[in-house]
């Protein structure tokens, strides 16, 4: 069963990575501190859940890769910190909040939170209780403030996404070396920050244009460059497969060249906004799905795993390729059948 959470883990981190990305490159006033805590959420996660990836399939993986997960979680611990910083200054802008004493108090959990989480390398499991005090005082005073304004549109729901992921997240932290089994909680608390990243992505999120095709093309473009980067990195520690090296010239050319090829086509086409925007929704859940589980296979297939796994990662992949496909053909068609009518 264990094995079956590398999906989880693996379509955790390209969704919330690629978003982090994608809102960089919104225009809107919001979108740098958005964008950077969604990167922030998915590039600390990495740094624990890569080794868990690979913990799972291989054998003694959990004790042979011990000290790669525990600086994981230092590292993850340090980003989840800034993330929750900067969505106290994300609040406070939308709020026009002025609060300096709030404002000294926050940054002083901040700053101890810091130099608790440093001094917890040493495998103080003390320190690692004291260190969480301060992350959850920052994480009550954001929830409070999403809560005191949850009628701002903005901040619908997210007070209730930001108190559970705590809820799930406080448990592990006490009871965890006494009930391991208590850890299962940390994939409800990872869902709570997909609903928060998406939140906040719709929140930069305006009605479709075609000029946001050439926008998710540079996003896939600088996903395909991270993509190379993290492969060349990631096999001077682990062993993995060649099939990961695949991953940055497909994002490139499926995700860089193809829609920068259909923005060219479409941009002066009368095609309904509505309906290009169902199609290149297709098209990236295509690119998602596939690219996610190449990168999956990049890790894992160097290890024992189990052909139910295979089975699921090439099934899921299939599908990517067929929604791609798909998407291809109708956007083709659709951009044939404009033309003949402009023509006309």
């Amino acid at each position: 069963m264990n094995q079956f959470e590398i999906f989880f883990d693996g379509f955790y981190l390209s969704l919330i990575i690629f978003l982090g990305i994608r809102m960089l490159l919104i225009e809107n006033n919001d979108s740098k501190i958005l964008g950077s805590m969604a990167l922030l959420l998915g590039l600390g996660d990495s740094f624990h859940l890569v080794p868990r990836i690979i913990a799972n399939v291989s054998e003694n993986g959990f004790i042979e890769n011990s000290f790669g997960l525990f600086l994981g979680t230092r590292v993850s611990a340090i980003t989840m910190s800034i993330f929750y910083l900067l969505f106290y200054y994300y609040i406070k802008k939308k709020n026009n909040m002025q609060k300096k004493g709030l404002d000294t108090f926050l940054i002083l959990l901040f700053v101890i939170r810091i130099a608790t989480v440093i001094i917890s390398f040493n495998h103080s499991e003390e320190m690692d209780l004291i260190s969480n005090l301060p992350f959850v005082l920052m994480g009550i005073i954001d929830i409070l403030l999403l809560f005191k304004n949850k009628n701002i549109k903005e901040f619908k729901n997210l007070y209730i996404y930001v108190l559970f992921s705590f809820l799930f997240y406080v448990p592990v932290v006490l009871l965890k070396n006494v009930y391991p089994i208590i850890g299962m909680l940390m994939m409800p608390k990872t869902i709570m920050y997909v609903l928060i990243v998406i939140k906040l992505y719709k929140n930069l999120k305006k009605d479709f244009e075609k000029k946001y095709i050439m926008e998710f093309a540079i996003s896939y473009l600088l996903s395909g460059i991270l993509a190379g980067a993290v492969y060349r990195e990631l096999g001077k520690i682990y062993p993995v497969d060649v099939k990961m090296a695949f991953v940055h010239t497909h994002l490139i050319v499926l995700g860089f060249v193809f829609l920068a090829i259909f923005y060219l086509i479409a941009k002066n086409l009368e095609i309904p906004n509505k309906k290009l925007e169902k199609l290149i929704r297709v098209y990236n859940f295509g690119i998602y799905f596939s690219f996610t589980t190449m990168f999956l296979h990049g890790l894992v297939d160097s290890y024992p795993i189990l052909n139910s796994v295979k089975i699921a990662m090439t099934s899921i992949s299939g599908i990517g390729h067929i929604l791609i496909t798909l998407s291809i053909i109708l956007i083709s068609i659709m951009s044939l059948r404009s033309r003949e009518v402009l023509k006309a």
